[in-house]
């Protein structure tokens, strides 16, 4: 091992054997024994190799041994090995084996309370010891005497203390120990006065950065140097292992730890007393720090043995004040327990905690690892640490525990409430997973083992799921045995039913409504803070409330989503935002919640991430609205969206049919949705974006009839609002395509009647629809009013083809220079929004056909945009004139652009160009 800040440990040895080499006044030289003292693992045999080196090199003899751990009992083997090198003849070698042995026997056979009557036999080997010491400089090493025999000791100690005079050093190394093995034996062989102790530190962050330096390089070294220091604390041992598996498998800015690693961790514990390998056993499966309470329960200490004795200096640096120093060593030391073991440290610790009056929260981590749940009590905790662990937003832990209860529990009513918490649990990470638990909550409200408050949850999942046959079965089952005067009970039935005729409007709940109840002053109350965003969302839906923006920022300041009511809540205030055209307040709002939303609950940000889409999309910016539609759909699966499915692919087809993606938009169509959807306002924005492609793919027909089948439906839930879906204008476009004009302006006309003064963005799209049925004057006057207001709405999409018509319609006027200008605008406003192709919207002409003028750009192969435009008006037998009036360019521009057409086309004429547009269309 290379020896990294160890030169002045180094040095007094060096200097002690220069001593023993001038000691011309025997009287003066420090004491013969010099005891090199650290931790395990830092470098004390390397030290000791190095300094036999320099012996060597200064002619000294050096005799070593080495003690382990397997060998302490044996009596005698260390001095065996110090006589087995040195320079005997092998008469005196022979009796030196003789008097061993029978040394050996006579020791094997005292009692440690007879091992006074040894000392003639002590003295008879010692005495040979000091003959050999006598012979010459002669240094005698014992590496790890903290392992060695007690005869070994007491014959050293004679050797101590009788080579006054002599040119003899005994040097020891020891690990840091909570107790010698020996201690009386110890004692007087280090004793102060003749003995000289080095002590080995472990490494300096300087010295790690060196070490790693010297075995990695200087450039991995530089990154890894602190977290190396931090896992290691500064043990060369595990530094070099370290290395060895950045050497093998590492890479980056961070320190592998691999087996390498691990082995040096166990070997250390294992070179440590067995009581630091138990302590560090306990703390991997405790954690929490080193003066923990609970260890000398666990540990079942004797009398005499203390564990605040394990520390960074007995344990290698392993154990500190905290606990095991780094995850990567508690990894070690329980990959290295059997599965027995860990499992009885687990359930021990777990029983002192319950005993203890603990939270189940710390308690519950332990009986994950219980093999069996066998009282009574640790099925309850797991629920009471589940449900804790809910309310913290912590569903992962949550359904762990919950998952492990339901496993082992045999109580119907527990296991009811298990299964209905379970069901919360695994709605916010997938709801998918919620809907096996749904059966059993069903059965368990059924039989009576589940209250209002605890089906609340569950309810919501089966009217995620479209499951309303099934809830409001519950809900009825519940009713039926609801206390009516409890106003609890009355408060959480009328959520349920206010719930389900939010999400599924049409649907008739009937039965009984707690009116009792439903009076007291608490339970109205109750009922108000909880459906608080249902409220608004109506008040903005119906009246277009002006104070939405202020109730809506409130109601959403005191929200967190860490249940299900509050989550609806902010979803619908979201909404509310969204109708009532705050769409900068609602990005803001979409954006603080999600980053106050925990990163793991799937489910809420993946609702965020379609509501900040939605926004995102009503802005204009369709790039942002594609991505995000995109995050929300990826963080749950088909299924798993249910019916709220709706929201996110309805925002994700209209901007797919506006960028013109037209291959993933029919992707798109084709995401399987429930049927359930089309009972939920949700369904109503599917529908309206999927009337949008088919209008936009040339099928009015189909267009219309999804259009009108949004106005059936929300003329049937009594929800007819232009707020949430626009279906008459939207119809009216689709019979303008048609051709049938007196429709399509009846119905937009009825669609104006109905909408509010403050719904310009409605207003402004309804007016365009009306001016493409009708001429002269009246367009532009119905354009101009509509641009007005689309750009008070924000919406830009819009504004850039409401745009786009009133330049083309100043062009028919004759008025070329508002055209270019207003064209021009609507050109920026398009490339800003992504719009690949911009044209004017069609009009229907008197006799019911569409203007042939109006149609839409065919981008011919190798041509650009305008090159087509060009080409497709000369095909049509228009003059270069009247090309250059309709593309607000000069004649000169529309010739050169006409003749690099006719070369890139391969064409001589405009009769050819003709042709060759026909075959390409």
């Amino acid at each position: 091992m290379t020896l990294t800040e160890r030169d002045r440990q180094l040095d007094i040895l060096t200097h002690r054997l220069n001593d023993l080499l001038r000691a011309d006044h025997p009287s003066t030289t420090p004491g013969p024994v010099t005891v090199v003292t650290g931790p395990v693992g830092t470098g004390k045999t390397s030290l000791l190799q190095a300094f036999a080196r320099r012996c060597a090199e200064a002619d000294v003899s050096f005799l070593g041994a080495s003690a382990s751990r397997s060998e302490r009992t044996v009596p005698l083997e260390i001095v065996r090995q110090l006589v087995r090198r040195a320079p005997l003849d092998d008469p005196t070698r022979d009796r030196l084996g003789r008097l061993l042995d029978r040394g050996s026997l006579a020791w094997s056979e005292t009692h440690d309370d007879g091992e006074e009557s040894l000392a003639p036999l002590t003295a008879a080997i010692g005495g040979e010891l000091v003959a050999i010491a006598a012979q010459g400089p002669l240094v005698v090493a014992v590496d790890d005497v903290h392992h060695a025999d007690g005869p070994s000791l007491r014959c050293l100690a004679y050797l101590a203390r009788r080579v006054t005079g002599l040119a003899v050093l005994i040097v020891l190394t020891e690990a840091h120990r909570t107790r010698p093995w020996h201690p009386t034996i110890h004692a007087e062989l280090m004793q102060p006065a003749r003995s000289h102790r080095i002590r080995l530190p472990l490494l300096s962050s300087d010295g790690t950065y060196r070490l790693l330096a010297d075995r990695l390089g200087v450039p991995v070294a530089r990154r890894i140097t602190d977290e190396a220091h931090l896992i290691s604390g500064g043990n060369p041992l595990l530094l070099h292992a370290l290395a060895d598996d950045h050497l093998t498998g590492g890479h980056g800015d961070r320190p592998a730890t691999g087996e390498s690693f691990r082995e040096a961790v166990l070997s250390c514990l294992y070179r440590c007393e067995h009581l630091v390998l138990k302590a560090a056993r306990v703390l991997a499966v405790v954690g929490g720090p080193g003066h923990s309470p609970l260890l000398p329960l666990l540990l079942d200490l004797p009398g005499g043995l203390d564990i605040r004795a394990v520390d960074a200096s007995t344990s290698a640096g392993l154990v500190t004040e905290e606990g095991l120093r780094h995850p990567a060593v508690v990894r070690a030391v329980l990959d290295s327990m059997t599965a027995e073991e860990h499992g009885r440290l687990q359930r021990a610790t777990a029983c002192l905690l319950h005993d203890d009056g603990a939270p189940p929260a710390r308690i519950a981590p332990h009986l994950l690892k219980v093999d069996e749940l066998d009282q009574t009590w640790m099925v309850q905790v797991l629920l009471d640490a589940g449900e804790q662990a809910l309310a913290d937003g912590d569903a992962d832990a949550a359904r762990q525990y919950l998952r492990r209860a339901n496993r082992d529990t045999t109580d119907d009513c527990l296991r009811a409430r298990i299964r209905s918490l379970l069901a919360r649990a695994e709605w916010r990470l997938d709801p998918l997973a919620a809907v096996p638990h749904l059966l059993g909550v069903a059965t368990a409200v059924r039989a009576g083992h589940l209250s209002s408050r605890q089906a609340a949850g569950p309810v919501q999942y089966l009217l995620w799921h479209g499951q309303t046959d099934r809830a409001l079965e519950l809900v009825r089952d519940l009713e039926e045995r609801a206390d009516r005067h409890d106003p609890q009970s009355a408060t959480d039935l009328i959520v349920m039913r206010s719930w389900l005729t939010t999400l599924y409007p049409g649907t008739p709940v009937g039965g009984p409504t707690a009116h009792s109840a439903g009076r007291d002053p608490l339970t109205l109350a109750r009922v108000k803070g909880q459906l608080r965003g249902v409220t608004l969302l109506g008040a903005v839906l119906e009246r277009g409330d002006a104070s939405a923006a202020e109730d809506a920022d409130h109601v959403l300041a005191t929200l967190r989503l860490d249940d299900e009511t509050s989550i609806w809540n902010a979803v619908c205030a979201v909404i509310a935002l969204i109708y009532a055209d705050r769409l900068d307040l609602a990005g803001d709002w979409c954006e603080r919640l999600d980053h106050g939303a925990t990163g793991r609950h799937r489910t809420p940000r993946a609702l965020l991430a379609a509501l900040a889409a939605a926004v995102a999309g009503r802005r204009g910016d369709l790039t942002r609205a594609r991505e995000l539609a995109e995050v929300a759909l990826s963080r749950l699966s088909p299924k798993g969206w249910g019916v709220m499915i709706g929201m996110p692919l309805a925002v994700r087809l209209r901007v797919l049919t506006c960028l013109q993606e037209w291959d993933e938009a029919a992707a798109c169509l084709r995401t399987p949705v429930p049927p359930a959807l089309f009972e939920t306002p949700f369904g109503l924005h599917y529908l309206h974006a999927r009337g949008l492609h088919a209008l936009a793919s040339g099928n009015p027909e189909v267009a219309l009839a999804d259009f009108q089948l949004c106005g059936q439906l929300m003329t049937s839930w009594r929800l007819d609002l232009s707020s949430l879906v626009p279906w008459r204008t939207e119809a009216a476009r689709a019979l303008r395509h048609m051709g049938r004009r007196e429709q399509a302006e009846k119905l937009v006309r009825e669609e104006l009647d109905r909408l509010r003064p403050d719904q310009v963005r409605h207003r402004g799209a309804a007016l365009r629809v009306l001016a493409t049925v009708e001429e002269g004057t009246d367009r532009i006057r119905h354009l101009r009013a509509a641009v007005r207001l689309l750009r008070q709405s924000g919406d830009r999409v819009e504004l850039a083809h409401a745009l786009t018509d009133l330049g083309h319609a100043y062009q028919q006027a004759g008025d070329l220079r508002q055209a270019r200008e207003v064209s021009r605008c609507a050109r920026v406003i398009a490339e800003e929004c992504g719009i690949p192709v911009l044209r004017p919207a069609s009009r229907a002409a008197r006799n019911g056909t569409v203007d042939p003028g109006d149609e839409a750009i065919v981008l011919l192969t190798g041509l650009n945009e305008t090159e087509s435009r060009v080409a497709a008006l000369a095909a049509q037998g228009h003059t270069n004139r009247e090309i250059a009036e309709k593309m607000f360019l000069t004649v000169s521009a529309i010739e050169q652009r006409l003749t690099r057409i006719y070369r890139k086309l391969d064409v001589s004429s405009r009769s050819e160009l003709a042709t060759r547009l026909r075959l390409d269309r």
